[in-house]
C-alpha cells in the first residue's frame, strides 16, 4: 500500500510538471507568433517606393493598352523605381536571351509615365555548377566574367533604353573583393548619366535579436562591407527577407535590426538606401510565409526607421494583392 501511494504521488507530480511545461511552451509560442503589429503606419511619408517586376515585360510582346494600364497602376501607387527583370548570367557565362521586347517596353512605358526610373534588373548567380560537372564558387574572380557583366550593363542602358542597372548578384561573401572590382568595372562601363542600383545581403547580427541564436553565414555582410558597396553605387536595396526565421516576432525584430544597422552604416554615404520587403506567397525554408509577411515586415521597419532611410522596395510586384497594397499605402500615409 505505501508503495502504491508513493507511485501515485510521483505520477501526479510528473503530470503536474508536464502540464506546467506545456502551459509555458504555449505561452512562449503565443508570444513568438503574436508580435505587436497593430499599427504599420511609418513616421515618414516621404519614402520612395520601388517594385521588382517579372521578366514577362522584357521578354513578351504586350498590347499598348496593357502597358498603359501598367503605367497607370504604377503612377496611382506612387511608385518611383521599377526594377524590370531582363536577364541572368547563365552557367555558360552568357546572358539569357529574355529581353527581346525590352526596348519596346521601355520606350512605350516612358511615354506613359516619364517620371518613372526604369532599371534593368540583372541577375548574377556567383556560385554555379557547369555542364561538365565543375563548379565555380565565385565567378566574379574572373576578369573575363567581370568584363562581360560590365559590357552587358552598358548594353541595357545604351541599346535597350533603361535609366540604369539594378544588379542582383548572389551569394556574395562578406568582404569579397571581386564584387567590389565588378562594381568598379560596371561604373566605368556605364554612361555617365546611368543610375547604378544594387541589392545587398542582410547584415550579420552583432547582438542578440532573435529568440534562438541566429547563425552567422558567410553571405551576411558586415556594416563595413555594406559601406564599401554603397560607395560604388547610387542606390543600395537591402533584402530584408529570406531570413529563414520561423517566428513572426523574431522576423519583426530582425527587420528592425536590419533597418537600423544599415542606416547607421550608411549615415555618411551619399547612395540611396532602400529596404526590400516581401509579399511572396511561396513558402521556402528561407522564406517562411507564416513569419515573413508584409505586415510584420512593415512593423519591423517602423521600429528601426530613422531619417537616413530613402525608401522601400516590394518583392515581388506580380504577387502583391489588394490587401497587401492597402497595408503598404497605409504605412506610407496614402
Amino acid at each position: 500500500m505505501p508503495f502504491r501511494l508513493t507511485a501515485s504521488r510521483q505520477l501526479r507530480r510528473i503530470s503536474t510538471l508536464c502540464l506546467a511545461a506545456i502551459v509555458v511552451l504555449l505561452i512562449v509560442l503565443a508570444y513568438l507568433f503574436t508580435p505587436p503589429v497593430a499599427d504599420v503606419k511609418l513616421p515618414r511619408t516621404d519614402l520612395r517606393l520601388a517594385v521588382w517586376m517579372g521578366v514577362t515585360w522584357s521578354m513578351d510582346e504586350h498590347a499598348p493598352d496593357d502597358i498603359r494600364d501598367l503605367a497607370d497602376e504604377l503612377l496611382a501607387r506612387n511608385v518611383k523605381d521599377v526594377y524590370v527583370y531582363v536577364s541572368y548570367l547563365r552557367a555558360d557565362d552568357n546572358f539569357n536571351l529574355t529581353y527581346g521586347q525590352a526596348k519596346t517596353f521601355v520606350s512605350q512605358i516612358k511615354r506613359q509615365a516619364p517620371g518613372l526610373r526604369l532599371l534593368a534588373w540583372v541577375g548574377v548567380p556567383v556560385s554555379i555548377k557547369r555542364a561538365d560537372g565543375t563548379t565555380s564558387p565565385d565567378r566574379l574572380a574572373s576578369a573575363r566574367i567581370r568584363e562581360g557583366i560590365a559590357l552587358f550593363s552598358r548594353f541595357v542602358v545604351e541599346e535597350l533604353g533603361f535609366d540604369g542597372l539594378h544588379l542582383n548578384a548572389e551569394m556574395i561573401a562578406d568582404g569579397d573583393p571581386a564584387y567590389l572590382q565588378s562594381l568598379d568595372q560596371i561604373r566605368k562601363s556605364l554612361p555617365p548619366q546611368a543610375f547604378l542600383s544594387v541589392t545587398a545581403h542582410p547584415l550579420r547580427l552583432v547582438k542578440p535579436v532573435t529568440a534562438l541564436p541566429y547563425p552567422a553565414l558567410v553571405h551576411h555582410w558586415s556594416q563595413d562591407y555594406l559601406k564599401q558597396v554603397a560607395q560604388r553605387s547610387d542606390q543600395i536595396v537591402l533584402m530584408a527577407y529570406d531570413s529563414g526565421l520561423v517566428f513572426p516576432r523574431d522576423y519583426l525584430n530582425w527587420v528592425a535590426y536590419q533597418t537600423a544597422a544599415s542606416q547607421e552604416a550608411l549615415q555618411d554615404i551619399d547612395a540611396e538606401l532602400l529596404v526590400g520587403l516581401p509579399t511572396s506567397e511561396e513558402w521556402t525554408p528561407s522564406h517562411q510565409t507564416q513569419a515573413e509577411t508584409i505586415r510584420i515586415a512593415l512593423s519591423g521597419l517602423r521600429a528601426g526607421i530613422s531619417d537616413r532611410l530613402d525608401g522601400i522596395a516590394i518583392y515581388p510586384f506580380w504577387e502583391t494583392d489588394a490587401r497587401e497594397w492597402g497595408l503598404i499605402d497605409s504605412s506610407l500615409g496614402r
